[in-house]
C-alpha cells in the first residue's frame, strides 16, 4: 500500500466536530477506578453475553491491512502496513537459537513470562536505522531459497496479518499459537453450543483470520516441505517504548513530540536458526483448525491440515537437544522472544501437535511420538526410559510426574492430558489429567478454617491499601482487612489414588472407574487460595490460568460426566462476573460492574504517548479478561498496572472455551440458569459501556475528541497582544494523522477602518513560536497568511496552515499582533484587542505556559471545509449546505462500497430489498456486520433504517451519484 493511502489527510472526513463521548452516572471521580453500581449487581450466569463480549477482544487486537474492512471495531483500522513490505535481508545483529531450561532454573516460574517486565533494552535499534531491520536469515540462505521466499523478486516478504499480543503491537510466536489453538480448542468442544448461542459465526472468523496468517507466514517448496516460518514480527524491547494506537505506528510521522514508528523485523524457523517450539504451536492450531471446518469448508481444512503436517515435520526434523535416557532432557533449537516469552522447552508443544493430528487422521504414530518407551532398557529399579516427548517431564515408567501447572502459553501440558487421556485410556493419562484438577479446586484444611472464620488480615502495601480504600467506586469497601464475601464451591479436599507410578504407566483404565478409586488425603497439597476462594497460581494474571483450569474442568465434565470439577470452574467464574470483594467484574464491560482500565494502547488511545493521558479510556475494551486479583483479593484497575490490568490474546483464549462449556452445563435450555442467559441484543461494539468512558480532563471538564482549538493570551499592552493557537488532533474512530488543516484568529479592528486605515498595512503580525518547525528539524513550518478582511464590520482573521506534517495530538503555534505608527503623522494607531471575536475565550498563559482554553471561537478547516468551531456571522460546520462524509469510518484502503448490504460488490435495488427485508425480521433476515455498516447511507452513525434503503433507490434511479454516498443532508 502507498503511503498517502495510508494516511488518507482529509480531516473533513473524519469528524464535522469534535465529540463528547457519553457520561455514565456510576462513573468514579476522574481518578482511575472500575466502575461500580451497587444497586444493580452484576448477574453472574451469564456465560452467554460474557462469550458473547469475549470474542471481541480478538477483534481489538488484529493486525494488518484488512482491518479496516472487517466489519467489527469501527475505531480500529489498517495498521502496521509496512509488514508487507519486510526486507528480505538478513538483520543486525542476528539472534540466537534459544535453550530450554532445567526445571531447576525454571522454578516456580513456569508459564509465567515476564511480559511487559521483559523490556531489557529500552531504545533497542531506535538510534541506528540499519539495526533490527529484515529477517534472520543469512545472505547464503535467502539465496538458496529465493524461488519460495520471493517468488515475485521484489526484494521483500508480506507478512500482514495476525493478531498483536497484547496492548503491545509485536506479534509474538508462542502466546499467538497457544492463544489460536486454545480458542479453537474451545470451540471444538462446544461447537454446537457455540451455534446455539449465535456466536458460530463470530468466533469461525476469529479462526480464520490467525490460523490463514499461520499459513501465509508458512513458505513451503515445491514439495510442500517447508522452507521457513516466521514466528514473531516486531521487537518487544522497541516496540514497549510506544505508548500509542497501531494505527498510529507510521514511520515519518510525530504523535505527541516524537515518531511511534516501531521496528518490524521478521523472526523466522529455518534449518540455520530453528525454532522447533513455535512450528508446533502453530501446527497444532492448524490441526484444531482442520477439525473445526472439515464438514463446513472441506477445501479450507484440507489446507488447514496439510500446513499443519508439515510445519509438525519440520519442528521433529530440526529438534535438537541434549539428553541422555533416563535423564531430563534439554531442548536445545527454541525460538528468540527478546526476553517476553521464554519458552521453556519444545516437548510439550509438540505433543499438543501430535496429539491433535491424531484426532485428525487416527493415526496412532503421532501418540507413539508422545508416549514411546524403549522397551528394550531397563533402568536398575526396572523402569523404561521415555523416548517420545513425554521424557521431559517423565524421564522413566517408574515415574508419573504430576503436572500441577495449568494449561498456558508456555506449558500446555494440561491441554495435552486432556486429549490424550480418552486416546489412550492409561492410568498414567487419566490420573494426571484429573490431579490437576484436584489440585486446583481443592483446599487444605488450614485455608478451610481460615474461610469459615469469614475474615482475614492483609498487609497491604500502601498503594494497593489506597486504590483500594480511597477509591469507594472501585474498592466497594475493601479496606486492610478483607471481608469474607461469598461461600466458595470446593470440589475436594482429598486425591484420588490411582496406584503406583510404576505400574499406572501402562494400565488400562478408562473414566468410570475413576470413581471408585479409593481417597488419599493429602491435607497441604492444593493450590493456594485467597480468603474468598480465588485459586491463585501466579500474581501476574491470575485470571487466565484459572480460566484454562475451568476450560480443563469443562472438558473433563464432557469426557466422563462427572461435573465435580465443572461446578468449582463455575464458582472461580462468579468471581471473576463480580462476586467478589472488589465488586466489579474482571471482564471489561460485563454487566453493570466492571473494570475499565485494561493496560492496552488501542482502547486508551493517548494522543500524548502517555498511559495517564487521558484519564479515562477512549474506547471499551469489550470482554478484555484483565488480569485479576491477588491471594488478598485485591485489584488495583489502573491502565499503568500490567501486573493487575494486563490484557492478552492467551488470556482470552481459555476464558471463551471456558464459558462455552459452563452455558453447555449449567445455561443451555433446560439447565438451572437457562433464564440467566442471553445475548446482548443488536450490541453495537463500537459504543462504548454505559459508564466510564468520559473525556474529561484533571479538573472533570468535558474534554472533546476530534479536530479542535484552543488558545491562550500574554503580554497583553495597548494596542497589542501575544497569542497562542494549539489545534489538537484527537481522532479517535479511528485514530489518523492529519497534514493539511487551516486555523483562523478573528479579530476586529473597526476603529482602524473608521479611522480610514488599512488594517493590512498598520496591523503587524510577529511569529514567537513554531512547535512544528521544532518537530521537523526545521524541514516543515506553519505558513502565516497575513490579516484578510472577513465582513464590513471591521472584522478580519490571521490564518495558520499545517501543511504536510502528518502530526497527531496537538500543535502550538504562537503569535503577536500589534499595530504601526501613522506613516504621516507618526502617531499611534491604536486597536483594543479585548473586544476580538476570538479573545473572549482565552485564558493568559504568563504564569503557566501550557495554559490554553477550548474555544469554538478559533475555528478549523480541512479541505477548506469548514470542521471546528463557529464563524463571527454564525456559520458552524452543520450549516455545511452539501452532503457531510460520514464521522463513521470507511476503510482506509477506500474499498468500502456504500450501499451494498448484500455484500455482492454492487449496488443496486436488491440492497434496498436486502435492508427492508432486515428491518422486518432481523431474525431471518439479518445483515452481516460488513453489509450494515455499507447499508448506513443515510445519516450515517443512526444504524440501518428505511432511509437507507431510500437513498439506495434513489442512488439507482440515478437522482444522486455513488460519490455521495453516504449522506447527511443538514439545515443551512
Amino acid at each position: 500500500m502507498k503511503r498517502s493511502d495510508l494516511l488518507k489527510k482529509s480531516a473533513a472526513v473524519i469528524t464535522t466536530a469534535a465529540t463528547l463521548l457519553g457520561s455514565g452516572v456510576f462513573t468514579a471521580s476522574p481518578a482511575q477506578a472500575a466502575v461500580v453500581d451497587p444497586d444493580n449487581p452484576n448477574n453472574y450466569h451469564n456465560f452467554q453475553e460474557a462469550l458473547q463480549l469475549a470474542l471481541c477482544f480478538y477483534d481489538a487486537n488484529k493486525c494488518g491491512d484488512k482491518v479496516g474492512e472487517d466489519g467489527y471495531y469501527s475505531w480500529r483500522d489498517d495498521c502496521h502496513v509496512k509488514d508487507g513490505v519486510i526486507p528480505l535481508q538478513p538483520m543486525n545483529p542476528m539472534p540466537t537459537v534459544n535453550k530450554g531450561k532445567t526445571d531447576e532454573e525454571l522454578g516456580d516460574g513456569q508459564g509465567i513470562g515476564p511480559g511487559d517486565e521483559g523490556k531489557k533494552d529500552p531504545n533497542l535499534g531506535d538510534d541506528d536505522p540499519d539495526l533490527y531491520v529484515g529477517v534472520n536469515m543469512s545472505e547464503e540462505f535467502i539465496a538458496k531459497n529465493k524461488k519460495w521466499l520471493d517468488p515475485d523478486g521484489n526484494g521483500t516478504l508480506d507478512l500482514t496479518g495476525g493478531w498483536h499480543d497484547a496492548g503491545d503491537h509485536v506479534k509474538f510466536g508462542l502466546p499467538g499459537s497457544y492463544s489460536a489453538s486454545t480458542l479453537g480448542w474451545g470451540y471444538y468442544e462446544f461447537r454446537d453450543d457455540y451455534k446455539n448461542m449465535g456466536l458460530a459465526e463470530h468466533v469461525e472468523d476469529e479462526l480464520r483470520w490467525i490460523n490463514d496468517y499461520f499459513m501465509k507466514a508458512t513458505f513451503l517448496d515445491d514439495d510442500g516441505k517447508v522452507v521457513a516460518y516466521c514466528y514473531q514480527v516486531g521487537e518487544g524491547n522497541n516496540d514497549h517504548n510506544y505508548w500509542c494506537a497501531p494505527e498510529l505506528q507510521v514511520d515519518d510521522t510525530v504523535v505527541a513530540s516524537s515518531s511511534c514508528a516501531v521496528k518490524r523485523p521478521a523472526y523466522f524457523a529455518t534449518t540455520e536458526m530453528p525454532a522447533s517450539d513455535q512450528c508446533a504451536g502453530a501446527a497444532a492450531s492448524l490441526a484444531i483448525n482442520y477439525l473445526n471446518f472439515k464438514d463446513t469448508d472441506s477445501d479450507y481444512a484440507e489446507k488447514s491440515l496439510k500446513y499443519a503436517k508439515a510445519l509438525y515435520d519440520f519442528a521433529r526434523e530440526t529438534h535438537t537437544e541434549i539428553w541422555k535416557p533416563g535423564e531430563v532432557p534439554t531442548a536445545t533449537s527454541l525460538g528468540y522472544d527478546g526476553g517476553f516469552y521464554t519458552s521453556s522447552y519444545d516437548y510439550d508443544e509438540l505433543s499438543w501437535a501430535a496429539v491433535w493430528l491424531y484426532y485428525c487422521t487416527e493415526d496412532y504414530d503421532y501418540i507413539d511420538h508422545i508416549v514411546a518407551v524403549d522397551e528394550e532398557t531397563t533402568n536398575d529399579k526396572g523402569a523404561h526410559p521415555y523416548v517420545g516427548y513425554m521424557k521431559r517431564i517423565m524421564t522413566d515408567t517408574g515415574n508419573c510426574w504430576q503436572n500441577i501447572w495449568v494449561h498456558c502459553w508456555d506449558t500446555v501440558w494440561g491441554g495435552v492430558f486432556a486429549k490424550l487421556a480418552p486416546v489412550t485410556n492409561t492410568a498414567r493419562d487419566w490420573y494426571i489429567f484429573h490431579w490437576n484438577l484436584e489440585f486446583w479446586s481443592g483446599y487444605s484444611k488450614s485455608a478451610a478454617e481460615q474461610i469459615e472464620k469469614g475474615e482475614v488480615t492483609s498487609a497491604l502495601d500502601e498503594k494497593k491499601d489506597a486504590a483500594a480504600a480511597g477509591t469507594t467506586t472501585a474498592a466497594s469497601g475493601a479496606s486492610s482487612t478483607v471481608k469474607l464475601m461469598r461461600k466458595p464451591y470446593v470440589a475436594t479436599t482429598t486425591h484420588k489414588y490411582f496406584g503406583m507410578d510404576d505400574l499406572i504407566w501402562n494400565q488400562p483404565m478408562t473414566y468410570k472407574e475413576i470413581a471408585d478409586l479409593p481417597e488419599n488425603e493429602q491435607v497441604n497439597n492444593f493450590i493456594a487460595k485467597s480468603p474468598n476462594g480465588w485459586a491463585v497460581v501466579a500474581g501476574y494474571g491470575s485470571a487466565r490460568y484459572n480460566t484454562a483450569a475451568g476450560l480443563q474442568a469443562m472438558v473433563y465434565a464432557k469426557e466422563t460426566g462427572d461435573d465435580t470439577f465443572a461446578r468449582w470452574a463455575m464458582d472461580q467464574m462468579e468471581y471473576i462476573l463480580g462476586d467478589n470483594p472488589m465488586g466489579y467484574s474482571y471482564i471489561v464491560g460485563y454487566e453493570n460492574s466492571y473494570a475499565t482500565h485494561p493496560h492496552h494502547r488501542s482502547s486508551h488511545c493517548s494522543g500524548k504517548q502517555s498511559m495517564e493521558d487521558p484519564i479515562s479510556q477512549v474506547h471499551t475494551l469489550w470482554g478484555a479478561l484483565v488480569g485479576g486479583p491477588d491471594l488478598k483479593d485485591i485489584h488495583v484497575d489502573e491502565t499503568t498496572d500490567y501486573i493487575y490490568n494486563e490484557v492478552t490474546d492467551d488470556y482470552n483464549a481459555a476464558l471463551c472455551g471456558d464459558l462455552a462449556g459452563l452455558y453447555h452445563f449449567f445455561g443451555a435450555k433446560g439447565k438451572e440458569f437457562e433464564k440467566d442467559n442471553h445475548l446482548i441484543p443488536d450490541f453495537d461494539m463500537s459504543k462504548n459501556a454505559k459508564a466510564g468512558f468520559d473525556q474529561v480532563d484533571a479538573d472533570g471538564n468535558p474534554l472533546p475528541v476530534g479536530i479542535y482549538a484552543a488558545g491562550g493570551k500574554n503580554q497583553e499592552q495597548e494596542g497589542s497582544v501575544q497569542l497562542k493557537v494549539v489545534i489538537y488532533n484527537r481522532t479517535v474512530d479511528p485514530p489518523r494523522f492529519e497534514s493539511d488543516i487551516k486555523a483562523r484568529y478573528y479579530f476586529n479592528v473597526k476603529e482602524l477602518v473608521d479611522a480610514g486605515y488599512d488594517p493590512s498595512e498598520y496591523i503587524f503580525y510577529r511569529i514567537d513560536y513554531d512547535q512544528e518547525k521544532g518537530y521537523s528539524d526545521n524541514k516543515n513550518e506553519v505558513k502565516f497568511t497575513p490579516p484578510q478582511k472577513y465582513d464590513d464590520n471591521g472584522t478580519y482573521y490571521v490564518e495558520m496552515q499545517w501543511k504536510n506534517c502528518d502530526f497527531y495530538g496537538s500543535r502550538v503555534f504562537q503569535f503577536a499582533l500589534g499595530y504601526n505608527q501613522d506613516k504621516e503623522t507618526f502617531k499611534d494607531v491604536k486597536w483594543d484587542s479585548k473586544n476580538d471575536y476570538s479573545y473572549e475565550d482565552l485564558v493568559s498563559f504568563a504564569d503557566e505556559n501550557e495554559a490554553a482554553a477550548i474555544t469554538d471561537k478559533i475555528t478549523i478547516y480541512a479541505d477548506d471545509v469548514l470542521i471546528w468551531g463557529t464563524e463571527p456571522d454564525g456559520t458552524t460546520p452543520e450549516d455545511n449546505p452539501m452532503p457531510i462524509a460520514s464521522t463513521t469510518k470507511s476503510t482506509t484502503n477506500g474499498d468500502t462500497l456504500w450501499g451494498d448490504a448484500n455484500l455482492d460488490k454492487k449496488v443496486t435495488v436488491a440492497d434496498a430489498v436486502a435492508i427492508l427485508q432486515s428491518i422486518a425480521n432481523k431474525d431471518k433476515y439479518a445483515l452481516k456486520p460488513q453489509g450494515s455498516k455499507n447499508a448506513d447511507v443515510y445519516d450515517n452513525g443512526d444504524g440501518v433504517t428505511g432511509n437507507d434503503a431510500l437513498t439506495i433507490q434513489q442512488l439507482d434511479a440515478k437522482q444522486i451519484k455513488q460519490s455521495d454516498l453516504p449522506v447527511s443532508y443538514k439545515k443551512k
